[in-house]
């Protein structure tokens, strides 16, 4: 499978966009695919999309002046039209799979141009949803009630949507990265304002943290050779002692855990504290960040400087409120627990592969699968077509599971994609003559159209244990995506009654 991702950095725009690209590439390619770069040439920062293959676009002056701003009549002065007709040209006569672009300048009509003349599918990352979009994939990492409605109304036709903090674009490390340790004393105080940081926000923090705030402890900047204000950082920090500027930071995690007190904006490193647990002060500053920094106060898991332009005085008087407030702090590490777990690129790039080829490999559930299997138990679409329909307990899945893995009549198989990412689950249990399927698909991955292979490649395992097997499955009406998948495996079906509801009986 071959990608191509238009996305872009700059000063102005920023490296968030680009960060979380860089981790969904790395996770393509360890899904087996070739991963290429189409980015335009704006200033110094762009060039930090020089890891792996990248197709550079000539600098125009229309880009860099609009694409770091959501108007949308800064969009409509932006050349769409240039840039995708340049987008093809770069990626003609590569055979490529799908298109992933995640710049906001972009909408329908330059979906539908390169998607057009590239034979493709378009993938979008997104998290305004004020566009046209026109797109089969469309993630969104950030918080919303619900992700279909935010995008019912700029959708041009169906798509796989994925949406929510479990599809956070982090990179690999952050999976398995130690998670920060409360401590009552803050020792030290991170800073990170992002990688483009137009109007120095780093700097500001930094005077506030020690002329206002009175903090006397390390502080640690982490800045850019490449920021225009990196000279300045390092003279600056030479003012007080313990004070030290990191640059050229090919991996944060290590810093976001150490820290007691992290003060930084939003975009993808809100997601990458948040699943490091780091305690945070954050300050907005660029509009596209009221996408994550409200919800993420409302959940408690940050503490969120509201002020449009705070100065030094309002930075430092919050900064000091939370270095004296140890119950405060605690909170927020208490509050962040359970949105990201570091697996969301891994999960876009198995979507993206398995729409594409639903290739899925097949195992034998063991004990390490209890967590997993309970999470998809308790999923609420899942719950919704079971004949019982109330959640299960930990405690009541942890006996259920170890009886059917001791019980020769069950059988339980995983489903992963080429990497390992786990996409589904199928029980065999045997009862009469019959083995009684059920089946779950995690919802990442529903509408990739793996539900006939996966029965298909289970049923075949199941066969080479019980050559003569016969299976049954039970569906309610209202699950069509289950009634299309039997029928169309050829199975035979009957309407029946079962625990008291009108439902469809499968045979083969």
């Amino acid at each position: 499978m071959r990608v191509a991702i238009r996305t872009d950095a700059s000063r102005r725009i920023g490296t968030g966009h680009l960060r979380r690209c860089q981790s969904v590439a790395d996770a393509l390619r360890r899904e087996g695919a070739e991963a290429v770069f189409v980015c335009r040439a704006h200033d110094e920062i762009s060039r930090v999309a020089d890891q792996g293959r990248v197709i550079w676009l000539s600098h125009e002056q229309g880009f860099t002046a609009q694409a770091g701003d959501p108007t949308h009549a800064q969009w409509a002065a932006c050349n769409w039209d240039r840039d995708a007709d340049q987008t093809v040209a770069a990626l003609q006569g590569q055979a490529v799979d799908w298109v992933l672009v995640d710049h906001y300048a972009f909408d329908a009509r330059w979906h539908e141009r390169v998607a057009g003349a590239l034979h493709c599918r378009v993938g979008v990352i997104d998290d305004l949803a004020d566009r046209p979009l026109a797109a089969q994939l469309v993630v969104d990492q950030n918080l919303a009630a619900d992700h279909a409605s935010k995008y019912a109304g700029v959708l041009q036709s169906p798509a796989l949507i994925l949406g929510g903090p479990r599809y956070a674009m982090l990179a690999p490390v952050y999976r398995t990265a130690p998670r920060y340790r409360f401590r009552r004393r803050v020792a030290s105080i991170g800073i990170f304002m992002g990688g483009g940081d137009p109007n120095d926000f780093g700097s500001r923090v930094l005077r506030a943290c020690r002329d206002v705030a009175g903090f006397d402890g390390d502080i640690e900047l982490v800045s850019s050779s490449r920021n225009p204000n990196f000279e300045h950082h390092v003279a600056l920090a030479q003012r007080w002692p313990r004070t030290h500027v990191l640059h050229d930071q090919a991996d944060l995690s290590g810093f976001f855990a150490r820290h007691d007190l992290h003060v930084g904006s939003g975009g993808i490193a809100a997601w990458e504290r948040c699943c490091l647990r780091a305690p945070t002060l954050a300050i907005q500053i660029a509009q596209n960040q009221r996408a994550v920094l409200p919800q993420l106060a409302q959940l408690g898991a940050i503490e969120w400087l509201q002020q449009a332009d705070p100065d030094e005085a309002d930075i430092g008087t919050a900064v000091r409120e939370l270095v004296e407030s140890p119950h405060r702090r605690l909170a927020l590490v208490r509050a962040t627990r359970g949105w990201v777990d570091g697996f969301g690129s891994a999960r876009v790039a198995a979507a993206m592969s398995l729409a594409a080829r639903p290739e899925l490999q097949l195992r034998e559930a063991s004990a390490s699968d209890e967590a997993l299997l309970l999470e998809w138990a308790n999923d609420p679409g899942v719950r919704r077509q079971g004949f019982s329909t109330k959640a299960i307990g930990a405690s009541e899945h942890h006996a259920w599971f170890a009886r059917r893995l001791a019980n020769p009549a069950c059988r339980i198989f995983i489903a992963s994609s080429r990497a390992g990412m786990p996409v589904a689950q199928v029980r065999f249990e045997k009862r009469g003559a019959h083995w009684v399927i059920g089946y779950s698909i995690d919802a990442a991955f529903r509408g990739c159209g793996l539900a006939r292979p996966l029965l298909a490649g289970t049923m075949a395992a199941l066969q080479q244990h019980d050559p003569a097997a016969r299976f049954e499955a039970w569906v309610k009406p209202d699950n069509g995506a289950s009634l299309r998948t039997f029928r169309g495996l050829g199975f035979a079906e009957v309407r029946v009654e079962r625990e008291g509801i009108d439902c469809h009986r499968f045979e083969l």
